[in-house]
């Protein structure tokens, strides 16, 4: 075989080679937004999963309920120790967004501008993420029910609902897709994201 059909050959394999590699790579990102490797939780799963934090959960929303200023809805979610995976602020007169933003260090809740709007040093930032934790969730959100977010699955969540007033409504939150109201006090439900599954997988 002449040299430079050699290279032309070897160069198509090549070619091909990192095509298939690019497809492969691509086929897992997919599947990782639809949450292929995540742990797609049932019903019952998260019924005892509430059942075995539904103490630490408690304390947690009482500590929220005390640091958030009263005038604000505030939803924040960790990523990790140091990050802060998304935060907003909303005045609730006016319904405007005082700060929204995705992905940063915690250290900036401690900025001028932030602690004016929360009010919080990195002390209670800490003990709120700890609070969490014992929980063993990652986020928690203001309103009625005050929103407890579970676990991320791909770019949906499951969270739990905690109704605090008796007075609410609750004949809301029965579609068995989102939402699958457990009794008086707790909701489950499932968010789903911009692809991937918008209901529960299984409702057992």
């Amino acid at each position: 075989m002449p040299k430079i059909l050699k290279y032309i050959l070897i160069g198509l394999i090549t070619v091909f080679g990192l095509f298939m590699i690019g497809a492969i790579v691509l086929n897992i990102m997919i599947a990782s937004a639809f949450g292929a490797f995540e742990n797609n939780y049932s019903v019952s799963e998260l019924k005892e999963e509430y059942k075995t934090n539904e103490k630490a959960i408690d304390d947690l929303i009482l500590y929220f309920n005390k640091i958030k200023p009263k005038d604000k809805f505030v939803k924040i979610e960790f990523k990790d120790g140091k990050t802060i995976g998304r935060l907003l602020i909303q005045d609730k007169i006016s319904n405007s967004v005082l700060f929204q933003h995705w992905d940063f260090s915690k250290n900036i809740l401690i900025t001028p501008d932030l602690k004016n709007k929360l009010g919080w040093d990195l002390e209670k930032v800490e003990i709120l993420k700890e609070k969490l934790d014992k929980a063993d969730c990652i986020s928690i959100e203001d309103g009625e029910p005050i929103k407890i977010g579970f676990k991320r699955a791909g770019l949906g969540m499951y969270s739990f609902n905690i109704f605090q007033n008796k007075e609410s409504d609750r004949t809301l939150y029965e579609d068995k897709c989102n939402f699958i109201l457990v009794n008086r006090k707790l909701m489950l439900e499932y968010g789903g994201g911009a692809v991937g599954p918008q209901c529960f997988q299984n409702l057992k």
